[in-house]
């Protein structure tokens, strides 16, 4: 994933610096993308960051739809950045596995089978240490669709809903939170269903950018609804 990033780091580059040429402190850059090219947005706005192209305060909150999170002890890149998680937001359907094939308990019989095909992950700190391959980063927010679109996630009331993972209390307490949440349910479990496969399968269906963006459509028609809708009638009957 990183000498993805690299590559389109370096496609990037030009523009960034003839950016910053034209419009100097005023200059503002934000990365997103969904499935891996969210992760190729982290890694390349901490990259710009990093090798001090871009100050922080110019680098807006990446924004991530379905991504696999790709960094092992990224925690300790954002503290000697100075920054916290309001810098990454990743937004994950309630149900997809892609977010969670790299960050979920992987079972001991598979770590050693992944060591037995591939001798680096021998030293892997993640792997070794928690069990999983990459840490999540950033803000957790949960995005669940109508039970029509895709059943409920055993964690959450039912209904459509955008759900923000409180990560200001006890540190203990939200790491559980989000693991818990990245575990259920498991990848494999999923991957174990026939009906998992096919472009009408339940992989593709809580993956897929089309279905990321109609459960978005969702939330916010609820959020129209309930808020906006009430206020407009409200001022109509006033005049």
């Amino acid at each position: 994933m990183y000498e993805a990033a690299k590559v389109i780091y370096e496609k990037v580059i030009p523009h960034v610096v003839d950016f910053l040429q034209t419009h100097g402190e005023q200059a503002r850059f934000q990365f997103t993308g969904h499935s891996l090219g969210g992760s190729i947005a982290v890694l390349v706005s901490l990259m710009l960051l990093i090798r001090n192209v871009v100050r922080c305060s110019m680098v807006e909150p990446v924004v991530t739809f379905g991504s696999p999170f790709v960094l092992c002890g990224g925690r300790k890149l954002l503290d000697e950045l100075k920054l916290d998680d309001a810098q990454i937001y990743n937004v994950i359907m309630h149900r997809d596995i892609v977010p969670r094939g790299f960050s979920c308990n992987i079972p001991g019989f598979l770590i050693s089978v992944l060591k037995l095909f591939k001798r680096s992950l021998h030293s892997h700190t993640c792997l070794n240490e928690n069990k999983f391959m990459y840490s999540p980063l950033g803000n957790l927010l949960i995005l669940q669709p109508n039970a029509k679109s895709s059943p409920g996630h055993p964690l959450l009331p039912p209904g459509t809903a955008f759900y923000a993972l409180d990560t200001t209390g006890c540190k203990d307490t939200s790491n559980a939170a989000i693991n818990g949440f990245l575990n259920s349910p498991r990848p494999l479990q999923t991957l174990f269903d026939p009906k998992a496969y096919g472009d009408d399968g339940t992989v593709s269906l809580n993956h897929d950018s089309s279905s990321y963006l109609k459960a978005i459509n969702g939330v916010l028609r609820l959020h129209i609804t309930a808020t906006i809708v009430p206020k407009l009638r409200e001022k109509k009957s006033l005049l």
